[in-house]
């Protein structure tokens, strides 16, 4: 009877500390909740700062974010969304297309497209929601993993991550390195190669009568010509230079550089006014410092990773 008397006042002491725990751990939840709460409203206010109002801020979450993470690795998935407020990863998450989905391979173009169909709205609006909602992303995630996300991503998929950073849309202009030096298509290679150490240089346009000809590099000289048994001294440039040079113009978005560079899988592009004169050339370092913390330095490698040895 001791015995059952003891197990009887044991079994009340655990129900009384059971009714005594209760309460903290329902203040423990609410607290969590309420956690949960604030950093999503945070979160929202970021978006109200970047131009969307509330209601499409959320429609705008689920449908860029789970545009971009059919994007990512699974695994890369889920660490991005370990650092983002609960309640912005449940709406993903509801999202119908989200799950159980392979990932997929695709670029700007094809991104702001989904983003389009899910949000029926027009591409202009569309890229302007998905950099709202990305730069917002990427400010709410540590450097490391930010990297991380963006590894993973082509550049004129990363430029949607900072357009937002980029001076509401910076201008080519504000970024081109001025004053070019250029070359003639008669001049020999010796002689440019020359003026291509003097000024540390790489890439130099070919012009003549104020008239953009080309682009000629020093890996043009070296694979072109010199692999070739030719003769530096009596080789023009007109003989390896690279017609057609891509380019861009000085009042054209930043990020139209970065596309296009991407998209032809160069290095540099030059920079031409609305008459076509030659004012200027841009490199994907000039686009990485112009992005910011989180792209100078080191990190430069993840914008340069995808980029092949061409100009």
């Amino acid at each position: 009877m001791a015995t059952q008397g003891k197990d009887i006042l044991q079994g009340t002491d655990l129900e009384q500390g059971d009714e005594r725990q209760s309460p903290g751990r329902g203040l423990r939840t609410q607290r969590s909740e309420s956690r949960a709460a604030q950093t999503y409203a945070f979160f929202l206010k970021d978006l109200e700062a970047k131009g969307l109002e509330r209601k499409l801020a959320e429609q705008a979450i689920q449908a860029v974010l789970c545009v971009m993470e059919r994007r990512l690795l699974s695994d890369e998935s889920r660490h991005m969304e370990a650092q983002l407020p609960r309640r912005v990863v449940a709406l993903v998450k509801r999202c119908s297309e989200h799950q159980d989905l392979p990932y997929e391979k695709f670029g700007r173009e094809e991104f702001l497209g989904r983003v389009t169909a899910h949000l029926n709205v027009a591409v202009d609006e569309a890229e302007r929601i998905s950099c709202a909602v990305l730069s917002t992303v990427r400010e709410h995630l540590t450097p490391g993993e930010a990297e991380d996300v963006l590894g993973q991503l082509p550049l004129e998929l990363r430029t949607l991550w900072f357009q937002q950073s980029l001076s509401a849309r910076q201008k080519i202009s504000e970024v081109m390195k001025k004053g070019v030096e250029c070359v003639g298509p008669h001049d020999m290679l010796k002689a440019v190669a020359e003026k291509m150490r003097a000024h540390n240089i790489g890439p130099l346009p070919v012009c003549e009568g104020g008239s953009v000809l080309g682009i000629i590099t020093d890996r043009d000289i070296v694979i072109r010509a010199v692999s070739q048994g030719w003769d530096p001294n009596t080789t023009p440039v007109s003989a390896v230079m690279t017609h057609q040079a891509e380019s861009v113009f000085e009042d054209e978005d930043l990020s139209e550089a970065a596309r296009r560079m991407h998209a032809k899988q160069i290095r540099r592009i030059l920079v031409m006014d609305r008459k076509g004169a030659l004012v200027g050339i841009v490199s994907l370092k000039d686009i990485a410092e112009a992005l910011g913390e989180h792209t100078a330095g080191r990190p430069l490698g993840i914008i340069s990773r995808s980029w092949q040895p061409v100009h």
